[in-house]
């Protein structure tokens, strides 16, 4: 059925009426007249027929099947998962280490049917940059761990992302549940699935692993691992480092994103065999610039010829070359945009701090560093019974660098004095004459603390006749931002085996300070190249103290009954989460010097999950799983609400989760295929509050609120082939997903006076009458429209051969059009993109034994494309692929 009204042009009547719309509008031809049509009859069947060459010439040497009963796991990049009631999947990590080499945790599962991975650089380093997505949701709303310990949360300000706290050399396994985590999974923002991340333990065999990395964009990746081998009866363990660098775009001889981590785990099992210890300490030290991209508009100018009116296209935009097109709009995009990289032009016609000199990449830059200790204990109690408990430690210390023009900086000083003029935080100081006059730089009275109120350093004299005016705000300024804190926890399961059930009871704790301090300072002269001046203070954005307690407790059970084919899994968890802020929580209060404390509480103490799992045979399973969620409120919400805060109004986002489906092997291999669907409510926004909304008194402003939800339904299927030519596999994956607004948009609230016509809304949006006759409301009509960044269909390919010591490996991925905002009027185009390798293992008993040698190129066609930057209601932002890429990677072993 879906695949004949795919063919028949049926499965997207909905979506012909947008791009009929978007025709209307005049889009260039890429991106009108149903693009997703247009884009599957170019790209996705060209993406087909490359592969499908390759599969038919392997077919057609033999017919004979190569597989046996049982599901095998294949040298593939992924594996069927098995043997749960849920969608899930995991990776080949040794295999994808060889295709991949450098990128992080988090692109490796880019691999995953139903997973969605889009970066701004080709290793997915810049964490801000990185738009992770399992089907409806992303990466913030899944639960993600380590060796059972959780990050907490994927915030790149207020959480760890993965990739800061393992090599992945150093991971043993990655395993995906696209639909929901298990109830046993600790997480508190969790309305998806879960990615849950093994790290390799340590080898009983003493030895070294080394592994260097060289490649496109000046990437170095340098890894060593020292194995101590069984130093005792039952004691093993390891010591590892590495060392990432490579150049942001753009920024090409000026700057690097460099990483550094270093990891330590030992395991101790007792003799008896009854308890194993583990320790691991991961420490991480990384440095990162800000990234630029270009808004849609712009984006379309260029492609016109015609960047900021300027009628030119893509080539380098200078301060001489163009001036006056705003300090943030300069750049290179030469080569269709690969090189356009964060701001990096002096303009000597002005004075420092002044026009694109208060922008500068070297101020644009972030840097993380974490530490996280951990331990697990495992006990078999015997009897079936066994317990396992895992406390951990993470200190964190980061940093985020920012530019301010002088303009701004003395618009906050002068606003701090002006509501208390004792002040004496501040470095600078309002300049008065002998008379108590406020006066201007060359000595002229004026209103006091406008615009013309001379701020100077400090002993200054007052103003007469030959004093000399020293400026308290010289001219660039700039924030360095300190924010991090620590976190610690402990997770407990307790599991119970029978004949014919397993019991699993467990909980959670975690205490989490999180702090944050935006100062600004002068820096040295003015200068946009100056250091900073920690003794010149002017103004904080905030200073915000977060505390929280987690609580979570779970039980679950597994009846298995029908002669052992079929499993009933039912389960339930609860959560707690108490937060308190502190402080500064805006520069309004700051100005003001008045700090605020707020706590909120969130609880749900009943999140339920059915599962059943019936085998058939013993090659097949169909699997059937239903789950409730829910995902708290982010620190945001309670420290950036200003004067609306409503801890009684804010509820946390929940979404339910079915699953269905059947894997298993046949002939051919082993295959996997589910269908979902998705109901996320409660969904939180910063909008205007509605008239009639029980926070009334905040009618109007933009608040954090409930704002309605989002469905999402869809199909996915896996798989890996082993075929009749020896040495040949291949795997490959394809996903549908539909994911659209199940509401529109509160935008604003007008007000207006007695006899004055109803407002008009522009396109796009729509007016509504609400209780008060003088009041309208204007919404975002985006009811049915899709999800920004989510494509439609997403398909994957890969193949590989081996053949002694040589493995060849070829693959590529097809990624639909996608919106870059929420009205459903900016188009991204379709794309494919191929990645090859090929790498050679020495052979035992030669010179080479010990040493592998791989060569990738991802991006093999060198294709031009573009990926959503970011994305809001109306103009996001775009970002050019980089291009082709090359690594040669070198592996020992000794």
């Amino acid at each position: 059925m879906l695949k004949g009204n795919w063919f028949n042009g049926n499965l997207t009547n909905k979506k012909m009426s947008k791009y009929k719309s978007l025709n209307e509008l005049g889009w260039h031809d890429y991106a009108c007249a149903a693009p997703r049509k247009e884009r599957l009859g170019r790209n996705f069947l060209n993406f087909v027929s490359s592969f499908a060459a390759v599969g038919l010439a392997a077919a057609s040497l033999s017919t004979q099947s190569v597989l046996g009963q049982g599901m095998e796991v294949l040298e593939s990049f992924t594996a069927v998962g098995q043997g749960e009631s849920r969608a899930n999947n995991s990776l080949n990590l040794e295999a994808l280490e060889i295709a991949m080499p450098g990128v992080t945790p988090e692109k490796l599962v880019d691999k995953i049917p139903g997973v969605n991975v889009v970066t701004r650089d080709p290793f997915g380093f810049y964490e801000f940059g990185n738009d992770i997505r399992v089907r409806a949701f992303n990466i913030s709303n899944l639960g993600v761990t380590l060796d059972g310990v959780p990050v907490g949360n994927s915030d790149a300000r207020y959480g760890t992302p993965i990739g800061r706290l393992v090599d992945t050399q150093n991971l043993t396994a990655i395993k995906v549940s696209q639909g929901a985590g298990d109830v046993t999974t600790p997480a508190y923002q969790a309305l998806g699935g879960s990615l849950q991340y093994f790290t390799k333990d340590p080898s009983t065999e003493a030895g070294a692993f080394i592994s260097l990395a060289y490649g496109s964009f000046d990437h170095m990746s340098l890894f060593a691992k020292y194995e101590f081998g069984e130093m005792v009866p039952g004691l093993t363990g390891y010591v590892s480092g590495s060392h990432f660098e490579f150049s942001p775009r753009g920024l090409e001889g000026l700057g690097k994103g460099i990483g550094r981590r270093n990891d330590v785990k030992f395991k101790y099992s007792l003799p008896s065999g009854k308890l194993d210890i583990t320790y691991g300490l991961t420490y991480n030290d990384r440095d990162d610039f800000d990234t630029a991209g270009l808004d849609y508009a712009e984006w379309q100018d260029a492609e016109a010829g015609n960047y900021r009116g300027t009628g030119q296209g893509y080539i380098e935009y200078t301060p001489w070359d163009y001036p006056g097109i705003g300090s943030f709009n300069y750049g290179d995009l030469s080569d269709q945009g690969r090189n356009l990289g964060p701001v990096k032009y002096l303009d000597p016609t002005v004075g420092p701090g002044e026009g694109v000199n208060a922008i500068y990449y070297d101020k644009w830059r972030n840097g993380r560093m974490d530490t996280l200790q951990r331990m697990s204990f495992d006990f078999d109690l015997e009897n079936g019974k066994s317990l396992s408990i895992i406390p951990y430690y993470q200190d964190k210390d980061n940093y985020g660098l920012w530019g301010r023009d002088q303009a701004y900086t003395q618009t906050q000083v002068r606003a701090a004095f002006q509501n208390d003029p004792s002040r004496t935080d501040i470095w600078g100081q309002m300049w008065y004459d002998t008379l108590g006059n406020p006066v201007s730089e060359s000595g002229e009275i004026v209103e006091e603390y406008s615009s013309e109120h001379a701020i100077v350093a400090p002993g200054t004299l007052a103003y007469s006749d030959g004093v000399e005016f020293v400026p308290g705000v010289p001219g660039r300024t700039a924030r360095d931002e300190n924010f991090g804190g620590h976190r610690y926890g402990v997770s407990a399961n307790y599991t119970w085996n029978t004949e014919n059930n397993k019991f699993v009871i467990g909980s959670w704790y975690e205490f989490d300070h999180h702090g944050t301090e935006r100062p600004n300072y002068n820096l040295d002269g003015g200068n946009v190249l100056g250091e900073y001046r920690y003794d010149q203070f002017n103004f904080t954005n905030y200073t915000r103290y977060i505390d929280q307690d987690v609580m979570q407790f779970w039980v679950q059970d597994t009846f298995t009954m029908m002669d052992g084919n079929l499993d009933v899994i039912a389960g339930v968890k609860a959560i707690k989460l108490d937060r308190d802020a502190r402080g500064f929580l805006s520069i309004g209060e700051w100005l003001a010097n008045t700090e605020t404390q707020r706590s909120t509480t969130y609880e749900d103490y009943f999140l339920p999950q059915f599962g059943l799992l019936y085998a058939l045979g013993d090659n097949k399973e169909i699997f059937f799983n239903y789950s409730e969620n829910m995902a708290t409120p982010n620190s945001g919400t309670i420290t950036t609400a200003g004067d609306t805060f409503n801890a009684d109004i804010l509820k946390p986002e929940y979404s339910d989760n079915f699953d269905i489906g059947i894997r298993g092997s046949a002939g051919f291999g082993n295959y996997t295929v589910q269908a979902y669907q998705i109901s996320y409510t409660d969904r939180i926004l910063a909008s205007a509050v509605p008239i009639d909304s029980a926070n009334a008194g905040a009618a109007g402003n933009s608040v954090y609120q409930n704002v309605g939800g989002v469905d999402s339904w869809g199909v996915e299927a896996s798989g890996d082939i082993a075929t009749p030519v020896e040495g040949l596999r291949f795997s490959g994956s394809i996903a549908l997903q539909e994911t659209t607004f199940q509401e529109d948009l509160l935008d604003s609230v007008v007000f207006i006076e007695d006899g004055d016509p109803i407002p008009t809304a522009d396109p796009g949006y729509r007016v509504a009458a609400t209780s008060n006759p003088l009041a309208y409301e204007i919404y975002e009509d985006i009811s049915g429209n899709d999800l920004g960044n989510t494509p439609f269909l997403t398909a994957s390919f890969d193949a590989i051969y081996t053949r002694g010591p040589v493995r060849l490996t070829f693959g590529g991925k097809y990624y639909d059009g996608v919106y870059v905002n929420t009205l459903n009027t900016q188009p991204l185009d379709s794309y494919v993109v191929f990645d090859a390798g090929i790498s050679y293992t020495g052979k035992p008993d030669t010179a080479l034994e010990g040493w592998k040698v791989s060569l990738n190129t991802y991006n093999v066609t060198d294709e031009y494309f573009w990926l959503a930057r970011s994305y809001n209601d109306e103009d996001g932002q775009v970002l050019a692929d980089r291009g082709r890429q090359y690594t040669l990677k070198f592996d020992t072993s000794f």
